[in-house]
């Protein structure tokens, strides 16, 4: 490990983001927004947090299992600002030189301080793992640097303490752990616990400078020799417990199940596998898995077979795996035992398109929890899905399951990554092999995806990380309140799924459409009542007042003179009008 001090204040960043940004625009064309503006729109808005994005680009393609077809990075990091009124980016830093920080390709942002981390991609050499402290004019502070144990690392993890953070490596398919400071983000010392599948065999797999295949095709050949080996593709802790983590192994067809053990920080005991789709066969590759933010389901993108797996979780399993790690009980009682159940697979392209000229790219769960979207590398599209927000009337149909929304055109080759902004509305593409990030408005109701104009040229973009920044002071109170909130997920329980079916059809009976057609018909309803009263409420004090008005003129002009009157007397009148009185004093 390099050791890096920093005396500057630490910076932290909230948990929480406003759902819209009030930014006003400077009066510049969208692609050519001023520095001075932004200064001008922080000093109007200091208290709205900061949406930067970090953008990573790759920089010597022979060390790589793929094979990029755009221009190698002379630099590998930038940062960016983001502006919700408009959709537009301003580029605010670049840093990482081509020899230095080599195919930086995934990266994480800390869920309570201001840095970011990312790794780096060689099939020949150990990753790297750098820590950065991001400012709040989007300047990089590095603040440490690991080895990764393992290479072509692929994916990172901070546990649900923020002490420890996990690193997956694609190539050798090893887990490894390595401590974290809670208090700075800085890395505390070298990996302290490692994970190989492979169990020290050697790789049977050549590299693709070697005689090796381009992991980026999709043809039988190619995907013998990346099924030749396991290949670790990804991490994700069960956002209930934190004790369980799920490991996609490209190379194996399989989701891994482990236990992770909190206290130590370590990747316990492997408790099960399971197909990582419907086993029909043919290749699947897992990439990625991802949590529903409200449902008891997961959901695995298959890279070589181009569909996404739901499934559901027994939340009961992993509570019993959870109170046996506190109690420090044996693991061996849940091994073979499996959390997860296939309830549904659907394809991430259209139905007669080749399989065979798509790989898979990256998922994600909108934060709505009512839109799945994954995007697709040879169809140069995402595939946006609806989540069911409640079951069907006939029983055929689950929550949480996918029915298909549409595919939309990136607007360039490869969308290897795309990153919502922190209100949901905006969407941005890494289209690799164009060197170009697009930026797309998301609409909430329908899913649908729409582009902005906005596009900027970036050497073979490779991962977008949101980093949603405020300056704050690091005291210890301040870090606690935020504790406090936490970064889980807490879900309401859900019955038993034991029952649930290995494949579920979408539920399109006429009983189904009509019960959720007669949800929506009350809902406007509701909102057009509201809206009757307020304009009724609002015609009917108009009117009031008119009458007022109309009636206290006309009695006026029938008045006598004022002179004639005592200079005691009120002048008071009645109106015609029913209910309606003026006194005039």
């Amino acid at each position: 490990m390099v050791p890096y001090n920093n005396s500057s204040k630490l910076i932290q960043h909230a948990v929480s983001s406003v759902l819209t940004t009030d930014a006003s625009s400077d009066g510049h064309s969208p692609g050519i927004r001023s520095l001075a503006g932004s200064q001008a729109d922080d000093d109007d808005d200091n208290d709205v947090d900061q949406q930067l994005f970090f953008v990573t680009s790759y920089s010597d393609f022979d060390k790589l299992a793929h094979g990029p077809r755009g221009h190698a990075g002379k630099y590998t990091l930038r940062v960016y600002k983001f502006f919700a009124n408009d959709g537009t980016l301003v580029l605010l830093h670049i840093n990482g030189e081509a020899a230095n920080v080599i195919n930086p390709a995934f990266s994480r942002f800390h869920p309570f301080l201001n840095v970011v981390y990312t790794c780096t991609e060689d099939i020949e050499e150990n990753g790297k793992i750098l820590a950065y402290q991001i400012e709040s004019d989007g300047s990089l502070l590095q603040i440490g640097e690991v080895d990764a144990g393992g290479t072509s690392t692929c994916y990172l993890t901070i546990d649900h303490d923020q002490r420890n953070l996990i690193a997956v490596n694609y190539w050798d398919s090893s887990l490894v752990v390595i401590p974290l400071s809670k208090t700075t983000g800085e890395f505390k010392g070298p990996i302290h616990s490692v994970y190989d599948p492979r169990q020290g065999k050697a790789m049977q797999a050549a590299a693709k400078k070697h005689g090796g295949v381009n992991h980026s095709n999709n043809d039988d050949s190619t995907i013998a020799q990346r099924q030749k080996d396991p290949h670790s593709h990804a991490l994700v802790l069960d956002p209930f417990e934190g004790c369980v983590a799920y490991v996609p192994d490209l190379g194996k067809d399989l989701v891994r199940e482990f236990w992770y053990d909190k206290e130590c920080g370590r990747i316990g005991c492997e408790l099960n596998t399971l197909p990582s789709g419907l086993s029909t066969g043919k290749a699947d590759g897992p990439r990625y898995f991802e949590f529903h933010p409200k449902f008891n389901i997961a959901y695995i993108v298959n890279e070589l077979s181009s569909t996404v797996a739901v499934f559901s979780i027994d939340r009961e399993l992993l509570s019993e795996i959870a109170r046996a790690a506190k109690l420090k009980k044996p693991m061996d009682a849940f091994k073979g035992r499996s959390t997860l159940k296939l309830i549904q697979s659907i394809k991430t392209v259209p139905s007669a398109f080749p399989t065979k000229l798509n790989t898979c790219g990256r998922i994600c769960v909108h934060q709505s929890g009512r839109f799945v979207i994954v995007s697709n590398r040879g169809h140069e599209s995402l595939a946006i899905f609806r989540v069911k927000q409640s079951h069907g009337s006939s029983g055929k149909t689950r929550k949480g399951t996918l029915a298909q929304v549409g595919f939309f055109h990136t607007r360039g080759e490869t969308p290897r990554h795309f990153q919502f902004d922190n209100s949901g509305q905006f969407l941005i593409v890494a289209n690799q092999d164009s060197d170009t990030i697009a930026v797309f408005s998301f609409n909430l109701t329908s899913g649908e995806i729409k582009y902005s104009g906005n596009e900027y040229r970036v050497p073979s973009p490779n991962f977008i990380c949101s980093c949603p920044i405020s300056d704050r002071d690091g005291g210890d109170e301040d870090h606690l309140d935020l504790e406090k909130v936490g970064n889980r997920i807490h879900l309401p329980e859900e019955e038993n799924t034991s029952t649930i079916p290995t494949t579920v059809e979408i539920d399109h009976s006429k009983k189904a459409v009509e019960s959720e057609l007669e949800i929506a018909r009350k809902e406007i309803a509701e909102l057009k009542k509201q809206i009757s009263s307020m304009t009724v409420t609002t015609e009917s004090l108009t009117h009031k007042y008119l009458r007022h008005e109309i009636g206290a003129r006309h009695q006026l002009e029938r008045a006598p003179p004022v002179g004639d009157l005592p200079l005691s007397s009120p002048l008071t009148y009645r109106y015609d009008l029913p209910y309606s009185t003026c006194n005039l004093e």
